[in-house]
């Protein structure tokens, strides 16, 4: 099977490589598919570090990855090493007390945050209090639009300003003469797409994991016995956990030691992200959404009606296959 990722990169004002943004791709279409936020959030995640070497997409350089609500409130983010991942929150994403108390968590861990395609409004302030980044889209907002907004946000905050979206050189030179200090756009380059072979997973398999891990008191032995029936998710646990950037002195060999090492927290966010990155395959978006929608009904009812069930259990995968 093979599995694709785009990366557009982002430079600094002397045309230096500061980064890439990390983007969802099925095939080699370079156009975003409709599909649901959090399907593509999780499926970029699994390519970068399950499938893909992780020097050959970021080198040394940190990815930018969009995060949905649903995962930024999950803390998906702490799965993953806080030195290769800038998290991008997306603009339909309001500033509630969960959200905010979630940015801070990953900021205390070492998380940069940017906030993508930034409209500036007094409500964000607390978003752009935990922020590193602040990205502003030149065609939802030209540059003439911005002077006063930039000129404040440099006066209160300590907030990197990212033009993005830039597709001339007029562009480029009147953005860092208003004082933005990184760039993304056409006139750099377009989103590069790459491809690799990857082991298929079976689905009834990830079904079992994501029911399993569900529960409110999973079994690990029958977590590891599952995983070690599926090729796919066994090779990118070992892989994932024996990557450079964790500097074990020794490799993890076994499935059972890979399990303690991460933690039941940690293991049920590893589980999640590449049961629900491949459900959707092979089905239609129409259909995808429809089962999206009808799972998330019966979590919210979860939290109203009395039931056995836990909210996850509600909410799973195993809709995909019902319909």
């Amino acid at each position: 099977m093979e599995v694709f990722l785009a990366r557009q990169p982002i430079f600094t004002p002397k045309k230096k490589l500061f980064g890439y943004e990390l983007l969802f791709r099925l095939g080699l279409e370079n156009a975003f598919p409709d599909i649901d936020g959090d399907i593509a959030t999780s499926k970029v995640l699994e390519n970068t570090f399950f499938s893909f070497e992780l020097k050959e997409v970021l080198g040394n350089k940190p990815g930018l990855i969009n995060f949905t609500k649903k995962l930024i409130l999950q803390q998906t983010p702490l799965l993953f090493p806080p030195q290769h991942i800038i998290i991008e929150v997306l603009e339909n994403i309001e500033p509630d007390k969960e959200v905010i108390a979630a940015l801070e968590l990953f900021k205390k861990k070492g998380f940069n945050i940017a906030l993508d395609d930034f409209i500036y409004h007094e409500k964000y302030i607390p978003m752009m209090e935990v922020s590193k980044i602040i990205k502003f889209d030149l065609i939802a907002t030209p540059l003439e639009s911005l002077t006063d907004i930039v000129q404040d946000i440099q006066s209160n905050y300590d907030i990197t300003l990212l033009a993005e979206k830039v597709e001339t050189y007029e562009e480029f030179e009147l953005a860092k003469k208003m004082g933005f200090s990184l760039f993304q756009g056409y006139f750099f380059s377009k989103p590069e797409i790459l491809s690799t072979k990857d082991i298929s997973p079976s689905h009834i398999t990830k079904l079992k994991l994501i029911n399993e891990v569900g529960k409110k008191d999973f079994d690990l032995i029958k977590i590891e016995e599952l995983i070690k029936n599926d090729v796919s998710v066994s090779f990118k646990l070992l892989k994932f956990l024996n990557a450079a950037y964790f500097n074990r002195p020794t490799p993890i060999i076994t499935i059972k030691d890979a399990i303690t090492y991460l933690g039941t927290v940690e293991l049920k966010k590893f589980i999640n992200i590449v049961a629900l990155s491949d459900l959707g395959e092979n089905k239609p978006d129409e259909l995808i959404k429809i089962s999206i929608l009808r799972a998330k009904m019966c979590e919210q009812c979860g939290t109203i009606l009395k039931s056995h069930f836990t909210t996850e259990e509600l909410f799973s995968p195993l809709v995909f296959f019902l319909i």
